[in-house]
């Protein structure tokens, strides 16, 4: 009797760690995050692949991303340096940008027409910041950490669940971060002692949106895997179920003027 094996150039290994909404790996909603829920219908558009879905951290994928191995990320941000040992389809993802998440009181006397000056904040020696390890915030934000970051006030938190990220700034032990506004969102609508008092404040000069994309290693096995999701990504992109599946978990954003502006004529263009 024949046997047919599945060989390791014919899996790919999607890693991804727990970040709600973008990605649930345990619990009751797990593979319902809006990351999930695009990737979805990639792979079903990649017959061909054996596709698993191991858990891990955001340092961990990278490092594999970087060693060669089959492994991706369904959305990341592209930057110059991750660039050396990677390639990046083209957008696949279109959220909020980035924003600085901090308690009113902690933050009202930074704040400008709502808005925060993020190079000043970050001189501010009586601030500490908790920085999550080895998250890219975009190529603005990163370049602002670069110019004005100060190394004896940050906090490093491992890229696991921002969960403890968000009651430390409650706690007042950290007193700003940066993440996305859905993710704080979700933090509060589902934690029963969340206080309630986590804002989401935008940075001056930074877009209100912003997309990530499909990673794989910078070999040839990493070209052929995203050339191919270069092509489903043309074909299901324009499609309202893409949309949907993206904007699972943010449904107000389907009626939201700026959102089909930044959809129709960047997302759809990159």
């Amino acid at each position: 009797m024949l046997s047919f094996a599945v060989s390791a150039n014919d899996t790919i290994l999607w890693q991804t760690y727990h970040r709600p909404p973008g990605t649930f790996n345990y619990g009751e909603h797990k593979g319902q995050g809006f990351v999930q829920k695009a990737l979805q219908l990639i792979i079903e558009r990649m017959p061909e692949y054996q596709h698993e879905m191991p858990i891990t951290t955001l340092a961990r994928a990278i490092l594999d991303i970087q060693a060669g191995k089959n492994t991706c990320h369904p959305a990341l941000y592209i930057t110059a340096e991750r660039k050396k040992h990677m390639l990046f389809s083209n957008a696949a993802i279109l959220n909020p940008n980035n924003r600085v998440i901090a308690q009113p009181e902690s933050i009202a006397p930074f704040l400008n027409n709502g808005q925060i000056d993020l190079a000043k904040l970050l001189q501010q020696d009586g601030l500490i910041f908790g920085q999550v390890k080895n998250r890219s915030y975009g190529n603005a934000i990163d370049n602002i950490f670069k110019k004005h970051s100060q190394t004896k006030n940050f906090v490093p938190i491992e890229n696991v669940d921002l969960t403890r990220l968000f009651k430390l700034i409650e706690l007042d032990r950290v007193d700003i971060s940066i993440a996305y506004p859905f993710e704080v969102q979700h933090y509060l609508q589902n934690n029963p002692l969340a206080t309630g008092q986590l804002v989401a404040y935008p940075i001056v000069n930074i877009a209100p949106y912003s997309t990530g994309s499909v990673a794989c290693p910078k070999n040839a096995w990493g070209e052929k895997i995203i050339r191919q999701i270069n092509t489903i990504l043309q074909e299901i992109k324009p499609t309202t179920e893409y949309r949907d599946a993206m904007t699972t978990w943010r449904e107000s954003e389907r009626n939201n003027p700026l959102f089909i502006h930044y959809y129709r004529d960047y997302f759809l263009n990159h």
